[in-house]
């Protein structure tokens, strides 16, 4: 008898479209800020991309905080979904003191080395904020974030320890041919990347994703195989992602 064929999971992360605070090169972590103009026109963007597709996405699951939950939320009108489910365990790595930081203003702060360090590697983890500064961000902070509270700050590869347990839960949704989107954040995404494809720390930390840009792994027999659903425009906005320092 014919071996029968191995159904065809998929896996969409979605980065939220441009926040407010990407547009101002602020790290927003786990504050919640609204899409841009330009980022709302992202989502457009990337619901388009999946219709062209033709994705008839089983679920959709989102973070608690608004510029990923508004994504999500136009994808679903778009493709006709029920509302996303939010999972906090999705959302942004926490910057700590960085919170609401210019990029730039930190980069002089820091210097080119620690910028880095803090910023791109797996270990490298900002101090966290003072009660001072938690206390300006009043009316930034979202509910349904879980343990999480912003300014205790976070490791990239504490991202992808909360992750991790979600990663293995939808293993068997993945493997019996469901197509899932997830539509999250930069480092969060980083971090379901480093767990799909079981990067090295170094690959982790070059890693780029752009907004609004459907990146699709499709599972069958042998290992996931990655795919932009519009590579040119991926790729460039990527680029512009890395010319800022990275995510």
């Amino acid at each position: 008898m014919p071996d029968q064929p191995n159904p065809t999971g998929e896996l969409v992360l979605v980065r939220h479209g441009e926040s407010t605070f990407n547009a101002e090169q602020r790290f927003t972590g786990l504050l919640d800020v609204p899409l841009s103009p330009r980022g709302l026109q992202q989502c457009h963007e990337a619901a388009e991309l999946l219709i062209a597709e033709q994705t008839h996405p089983d679920r959709l699951i989102t973070t608690p905080l608004q510029r990923a939950w508004r994504t999500a939320e136009v994808i679903a009108e778009r493709l006709g979904l029920p509302p996303a489910v939010q999972d906090w365990r999705l959302a942004e790595r926490d910057y700590g003191a960085l919170t609401n930081v210019p990029k730039r203003q930190a980069l002089l702060m820091l210097g080119e080395e620690a910028f880095f360090r803090l910023r791109r590697t797996m270990d490298g983890k900002p101090p966290p904020a003072d009660a001072e500064q938690v206390a300006g961000w009043a009316g930034l902070v979202a509910a349904g974030l879980g343990p999480l509270r912003p300014g205790m700050s976070e490791s990239l590869r504490e991202v992808i320890d909360r992750i991790r347990p979600m990663w293995k839960e939808l293993q068997p949704d993945l493997a019996a041919g469901q197509h899932v989107v997830l539509v999250g954040h930069g480092n969060s995404l980083r971090a379901v990347c480093a767990l799909v494809e079981q990067l090295p720390d170094e690959q982790v930390e070059r890693l780029n994703l752009p907004t609004g840009q459907p990146l699709v792994y499709s599972f069958g027999r042998h290992r996931p195989t990655a795919r932009y659903l519009d590579p040119h425009t991926a790729y460039r906005r990527a680029a512009v992602v890395a010319a800022e320092g990275g995510t």
